[in-house]
């Protein structure tokens, strides 16, 4: 479906200010139906479409700005300085408190897809149905040993577990979405008494992040590659699609999303938190308009959010600029 009238540039930017909070970070599995991950994706012809080669002239022209600016801010105010002790404190505090809820949540099936039987349970999130009731005692195990950190690994074993579970009944392909489940496994195994002797541990930040950052990547991909996911949810919201045509909705959503998710990634000190604020802001605004299934759904995002936004640039994002950063 595409618009019937030429779109513009600064209508473009108003939409995306306007109209992508409750577009942008609803994730599509959870409303849209039941999905059929061998389906094929769109043929790159229909996906490099006049609009998506225009917006991706824009986002790109952004994204260096942004970065120009995050560089120029960052010579002229300097570093913000972060106690490394108080921000892995602060980190592993808010990752134990907010996997110990969601994971009650889980529990209580409070987070499962509407067209699944609400007693069946999920996985690690509303889309992965069909748990069964040992799944349940090993979410509230995990909701009980993730706060006490000389057992958090067997947390950590639990996630990658339930994690590997949705791989053999959804398939790799449908997991890709959820790499940060794995990034917060690595940050609870790498904060154990065990994990805490390895040189790697001093980037358990870095991964919680980067896997969350790749994450949204690529649920940003799968709106180009899968539009009818999205505009099947725009048909039932239409109040949040700004008068725009389904199409360029979705397009401009992940146009968005993997903007967002980029300054997550690579930001310095400025952009990164930046990143982290306006991802949380779209997530949030997202909440009234699809309720408890999106507020549930999205604790893992928000708490790692949160962190990014706690601990500002990090080695990975330094990395990702070509700079080797000091050890």
């Amino acid at each position: 479906m595409s618009s019937k009238f030429p779109v513009r540039p600064a209508d473009l930017l108003l939409v995306v200010f306007l109209g992508m909070p409750g577009v942008a970070e609803a994730h599509v599995k959870w409303f849209c139906g039941p999905i059929d991950g061998s389906a094929p994706p769109l043929p790159v012809g229909q996906v490099l479409t006049p609009l998506f080669l225009e917006l991706f002239a824009i986002f790109v022209g952004l994204v260096m700005l942004g970065a120009m600016l995050d560089a120029v801010a960052t010579r002229v105010a300097g570093k913000l300085v972060v106690d490394p002790k108080r921000a892995g404190l602060a980190s592993d505090l808010i990752v134990r408190a907010g996997m110990a809820v969601y994971a009650l949540c889980l529990w209580g099936n409070l987070a499962v897809v509407m067209w699944a039987d609400p007693s069946s349970g999920s996985l690690l999130t509303p889309d992965l149905y069909g748990a069964g009731q040992v799944v349940g005692y090993v979410q509230l195990a995990t909701a009980v040993v993730v706060l006490i950190p000389r057992l958090s690994i067997f947390a950590a074993a639990a996630l990658v577990g339930l994690y590997l579970m949705g791989v053999a009944k959804f398939g790799l392909f449908y997991m890709i979405d959820y790499l940060f489940f794995l990034g917060i496994a690595a940050h609870l195994a790498l904060g154990s008494p065990i994990g805490s002797r390895l040189s790697i541990s001093r980037y358990r930040v870095p991964i919680l992040i980067g896997s969350l950052s790749l994450s949204l990547m690529w649920t940003a991909v799968e709106k180009f590659l899968f539009p009818q996911w999205t505009i099947s949810i725009l048909i039932s919201h239409p109040g949040i699609t700004a008068g725009q045509a389904f199409s360029t909705v979705a397009t401009i959503a992940g146009f968005v999303e993997f903007s967002l998710a980029f300054y997550l990634l690579a930001g310095r000190e400025i952009l990164g938190r930046v990143g982290a604020i306006l991802l949380g802001i779209v997530f949030v605004a997202a909440m009234p308009e699809f309720g408890m299934l999106d507020i549930v759904g999205h604790i893992p995002v928000i708490l790692i959010l949160v962190i990014a936004l706690v601990t500002g640039e990090t080695p990975l994002q330094i990395m990702c600029r070509g700079v080797i950063p000091a050890c």
